[in-house]
């Protein structure tokens, strides 16, 4: 039997974010004007198995939206994207923990989310909280924590994660430069056992370090798709 190789393929996709003008307008007034801003148009995209891509552009190209459809959190408008494999998605240091909440209960959280059994969370936390360094500080409510200990705790979380795509919207610094040696070669052994990875970033040295291909956004619209050097290439002249 063949075995299914990872992809994700997206046919003719547009993405519209739907708003009011204000939310009175949404909330109280009948018959009014439900606008909507086009945010992606006419993406027609193949990623396969072995691919690693930056998604490069200026603010308000469309990256995020982009990572955001290809893991199913928003709906396309238009158009059709066909995954196959087991997605991850990070999507910057802090999204997804509770500050109410401790260190280790977010750990634990974390785990039963991405699907894992309660057997399966407990045997992998020790390890998880013996590379966080945060020791006693774990049984701690988040919201005491500084910037540097909570980006190390949503690092962490990477641990769990065992996926054929890795979706990456910036956030993968973290924290403290004591830490960040041991967060690279984390990163480096992630990224090597992913089939797919997309990674939107403004580092240079960590896209040229992972991806072989890119993406160019501007204004929600492909501007080029292929070999990593050729697409940066054209992005650094900004004439584009």
């Amino acid at each position: 039997m063949a075995l299914k190789m990872s992809h994700i393929h997206l046919h003719k996709v547009d993405f519209h974010y739907r708003y009011y003008s204000s939310l009175g307008f949404g909330l109280f007034k009948k018959n009014s004007k439900l606008n909507q801003n086009l945010a992606l148009r006419q993406i027609d995209l193949e990623i396969n198995e072995g691919d690693r891509v930056a998604l490069l552009g200026k603010n308000g190209a469309g990256k995020s939206t982009l990572l955001k459809l290809m893991a199913g959190v928003i709906p396309v408008a238009d158009g059709d994207i066909d995954v196959k494999g087991k997605i991850y998605s990070f999507f910057g240091r802090n999204v997804g923990v509770n500050p109410y909440l401790s260190g280790w209960e977010n750990l634990y959280v974390r785990g039963l989310i991405l699907g894992l059994k309660k057997n399966e969370i407990k045997n992998k936390l020790e390890e998880i909280a013996e590379f966080t360094e945060l020791g006693d500080s774990l049984k701690m409510p988040v919201s005491t924590y500084s910037a540097g200990m909570k980006a190390r705790l949503t690092f962490s979380m990477l641990m769990f994660v065992d996926a054929d795509i890795l979706l990456v919207d910036e956030g993968l610094g973290a924290g403290d430069r004591f830490f960040i040696d041991k967060a690279r070669a984390f990163v480096d052994q992630l990224l090597k056992q992913s089939k797919i990875l997309v990674f939107a970033s403004h580092s240079d040295h960590l896209l040229k370090r992972f991806c072989n291909k890119a993406l160019l956004l501007k204004d929600g619209k492909m501007v080029k798709y292929g070999d990593y050097e050729s697409v940066v290439s054209l992005y650094n002249t900004g004439d584009y």
